[in-house]
């Protein structure tokens, strides 16, 4: 299989999706010409940041395992990785739209501004060519890209339930699948008004110094019952904080739910295989220093769920997993009769 040349210009394109163009559109990003404003109403159905909503959307492992299971065992494991690691939809999206001009950035790729005017445009590359178009039709956005030898690429954006939420589909083809690849997305619309520090760009009024999440809670409830309890989270934090610094494996785990939906790259872990992987790394370690900074809660299921999103910094020491960094982490919390219970534990973007 191909994976240079065209075959990387169409994983940018996959990006567009979620933030930086390729070719002939980053040309567009200073002083493109827009056409005459569109319908205001339009524009506004698009414009905003959007939070993914995982139990409306595909389960991506599902649709890449179909379109590739026509592959030799081997290169289907490294086209099943290579597909996995690049189409994984990012957690949030902003977007901004005045008439054919377009910005995104996303948690995954930092904001950009391209003319969708639906003219195509010829990016030469590499290998050859391909042709890309961008186009704003209605209140949606659709982008496109293909090349002469059977791959094409395309992502549309279409407002849903009156605008509450947004439908990202991708269509990916290459002569290799025995059918299209075709990803379904759905957003939850969060703000009306598009904010670019969902990938740490500074926003109007904030210091440099502020976090990339900003510390907000929001709900269906949105009262004082959500207020308390996000204060109850944030606590929970803290001590959760404290017993990973302490390296008290029995403390920790009264954190976790008995079957997690995700533990980092794997999906449905027990309990019993947090608290191994915990035990291994407090073992080798010497010491372990991690800080959370101000946490952002979403109140989830009526309020008996919560996803936590904050920056957390790590220095640990000794042992294969020793390094220091600083990430996006998220925590997915559910509400039990033992309090508080977390059920999912990934991160989200690496910073450094």
């Amino acid at each position: 299989m191909n994976r240079g040349g065209a075959y990387t210009t169409l994983f940018l394109l996959a990006h567009l999706a979620f933030g930086a163009p390729a070719g002939a559109y980053a040309q567009q990003r200073r002083g493109a010409p827009a056409r005459p404003r569109a319908d205001a109403v339009a524009e506004s159905r698009l414009t905003g940041v959007y939070r993914l909503n995982v139990e409306l959307s595909d389960r991506l492992y599902s649709v890449v395992s179909s379109a590739s299971s026509n592959l030799p065992f081997g290169e289907q494991q490294r086209f099943f990785i290579d597909l996995t690691e690049r189409m994984t939809p990012p957690d949030q999206l902003a977007i901004r739209r005045r008439g054919s001009l377009v910005e995104i950035a996303s948690s995954r790729a930092p904001r950009t501004t391209f003319n969708a005017d639906g003219r195509e445009r010829v990016e030469r590359t590499g290998r050859g060519t391909s042709r890309e178009m961008a186009r704003v039709a209605g209140d949606g956005l659709t982008l496109t890209s293909e090349n002469g030898r059977g791959e094409g690429y395309r992502v549309t954006f279409a407002p849903i339930d009156g605008g509450s939420r947004l439908r990202v589909t991708r269509r990916i083809s290459f002569r290799e699948l025995n059918q299209p690849l075709v990803l379904h997305s759905v957003y939850d619309r969060i703000s009306d008004v598009a904010r670019w520090e969902i990938y740490g760009e500074p926003g109007r009024g904030l210091n440099a110094g502020q976090p990339a999440v900003a510390p907000v809670v929001v709900g269906p409830a949105g009262g004082r019952g959500e207020a308390a309890e996000a204060d109850a989270l944030r606590a929970e934090l803290g001590r959760w904080v404290e017993a990973t610094n302490e390296k008290d494996i029995r403390r920790q785990m009264d954190f976790y739910a008995p079957r997690l939906r995700a533990y980092y790259l794997r999906r449905e872990a027990t309990r019993d295989f947090v608290r191994a992987e915990k035990s291994r790394v407090f073992a080798r370690a010497t010491a372990i220093n991690i800080s959370a900074e101000e946490p952002e809660v979403v109140f989830l299921e009526g309020g008996g769920a919560a996803v936590m999103r904050f920056r957390k910094r790590y220095d640990v020491r000794g042992g294969p997993q020793s390094g220091r960094g600083e990430v996006i982490q998220e925590l997915r919390w559910r509400k039990t009769d033992q309090g508080w219970k977390i059920y999912s534990e990934r991160d989200v973007r690496v910073i450094r």
